[in-house]
């Protein structure tokens, strides 16, 4: 491969791209006021720390296409891809915790 770099920032691409779309659906789901379990104590803590990790993951993803040495880019995109596994995460758990949209409605 021509470009070393190239794989590192794809990487830290999909890594944003995954969070996106986790935040659009939970954007999704709160603005349709359906939610069936109100955010309340760890609930609340569980969204924050899942977008706070978003915002880490795409902070880590500029970082990594600013990145000229392909060593600091893959350190970089590891932790946007990190990042990205806690949004999962914390999306999935929100799911099972009942956050997702009641279609008994």
């Amino acid at each position: 491969m021509d470009n070393p770099l190239l794989v590192h920032r794809m990487r830290a691409l999909i890594a944003v791209f995954v969070c996106g779309v986790a935040m659009f659906e939970i954007h999704a789901v709160d603005v349709s006021g359906r939610v069936v379990v109100a955010r309340t104590g760890w609930v609340l803590a569980l969204v924050v720390a899942t977008y706070a990790a978003a915002g880490l993951a795409t902070a880590a993803a500029v970082y990594t296409f600013v990145q000229r040495r392909p060593e600091r880019a893959k350190l970089w995109s590891n932790v946007a891809t990190a990042f990205a596994i806690v949004v999962i995460l914390g999306f999935s758990s929100g799911w099972f915790l009942g956050l997702a949209v009641d279609d008994t409605l």
